[in-house]
């Protein structure tokens, strides 16, 4: 956050030295506002000297940053000017306010590494799920979801997808369900369940998954069904999607230390960029 710093130092004294002879007004923003505003402007300041723009020779256009600020907040930029002198009047509530602006900076920045560092971690994991991971019904057909996938890793498997049923849908009692598997010679077939989970029909999106520790390495398959039904006629009607499948193991994906690394060059090549919106 030290370059934040010195663009908060500078653009203080900026502001200070432009309307320290003008008449302090009462201020178009409230304390709250005015935080919110500064926070942005040094977001858009931050952005633009990660992307290079103060480099940019005649592509340098910063007024499209600052612009959209003023705009956000129904502000001229000399209302701002008004806002920084009448609130700078009092140092030490102005300091509170910079307080507020520094902290809300840095757990932007926080919340942005730790985003880089789970999405780092969730493309470096193994998806067990190898076939086509959205599917509409009954457009593309009318496909089953089981699966047997060979498994050895210690650890806890996950088996996830995003589900919506529509109300035209007559899937019977539609369930997320799996199973540890395996072949004993003396007791014949031995399975370890998770939790059946039941899918909603209400034509909305949601996010199901079911969780369960690998019990020991004798079980050689993972087995199970993200779209079980209980229908017993052949022929009915079934409209639902699934999107988003996965199956997967978090022990299951190369050398993390090397994942944490990669993160590193990836922050300090693109800096602290967060969404302005």
């Amino acid at each position: 956050m030290n370059k934040v710093l010195i663009i908060t130092i500078a653009t203080i004294s900026v502001f200070l030295f432009s309307c320290s002879k003008g008449k302090k007004n009462p201020p178009k923003l409230n304390q709250e506002e005015f935080t919110k505003m500064l926070i942005d402007i040094h977001i858009a300041d931050g952005t633009m000297s990660a992307q290079n723009i103060y480099r940019a020779g005649k592509n340098y256009r910063p007024s499209y940053y600052y612009n959209s600020i003023y705009e956000k907040y129904n502000l001229q930029p000399a209302e701002f000017d008004s806002c920084v002198a009448y609130y700078a009047e009092n140092t030490a509530n102005f300091t509170k306010i910079y307080d507020k602006v520094i902290d809300s900076l840095n757990r932007l920045e926080t919340k942005y590494r730790i985003d880089i560092k789970n999405a780092k971690l969730e493309q470096d994991t193994v998806n067990l799920w190898k076939r086509k991971k959205h599917w509409i019904v009954p457009k593309q057909g009318k496909p089953t979801f089981s699966f047997r996938i060979p498994i050895k890793e210690r650890g806890i498997y996950t088996v996830s997808a995003d589900i919506r049923i529509f109300q035209k849908d007559q899937t019977e009692n539609p369930t997320m369900e799996a199973y540890f598997w395996k072949k004993d010679t003396t007791k014949g077939l031995q399975k370890v369940h998770f939790d059946p989970i039941k899918i909603e029909k209400d034509s909305l999106f949601k996010t199901y998954s079911i969780q369960l520790e690998y019990p020991d390495t004798t079980y050689t398959h993972l087995v199970g069904n993200l779209f079980k039904w209980d229908n017993d006629l052949k022929i009915f009607t079934q409209e639902y999607e699934i999107k988003n499948i996965k199956i997967f193991n978090p022990e299951m994906k190369p050398d993390t230390t090397e994942i944490e690394r990669e993160i590193k060059r990836h922050i300090d090549r693109e800096e602290f960029i967060p969404d302005l919106r």
